[in-house]
């Protein structure tokens, strides 16, 4: 599980996936651009991003991914909703847009996982040792 501004941070879904995770979730209050916003939210930048990182999220960890988010509005923000399930494709399953409501899909996750890394494995395919850890990363 993540929360809000994580799922911008490849690392934290990597770090899950590696980890065993099938399942992504990330829960937010993610809003709207507050400069240059876009007058119909559905066409707002920063839903594109919303939109975007989760799919990436989901595609990049071959894991189905889970998405939850705010929606309406709190005093100048307006919250960009688009609750989503995606599958380990990257494909949109079920998504609220910028409505409140809940996504719903049905699908195997076993199933969706093997389909998905039957010919590319992003995880499987990892050669960490050319690049080795990340400038500044503490290991323990």
């Amino acid at each position: 599980m993540m929360i809000c501004y994580d799922k911008a941070f490849p690392e934290s879904a990597r770090a899950l996936a590696l980890d065993g995770a099938e399942i992504g979730v990330c829960v937010s209050a993610w809003p709207g651009a507050r400069t240059h916003a876009s007058a119909d939210l559905e066409q707002d930048r920063w839903k594109r991003r919303f939109d975007l990182f989760d799919r990436a999220r989901a595609l990049e960890n071959q894991i189905v991914w889970l998405s939850a988010n705010q929606s309406g509005t709190f005093g100048s923000l307006r919250f960009v909703g688009s609750a989503k399930v995606v599958d380990p494709g990257g494909e949109i399953l079920a998504d609220t847009g910028v409505a409140s409501g809940i996504a719903v899909a049905e699908l195997d996750v076993v199933q969706a996982l093997e389909t998905a890394r039957r010919s590319m494995g992003h995880l499987r395919d990892r050669r960490p040792e050319t690049y080795g850890p990340a400038p500044g990363a503490v290991t323990v």
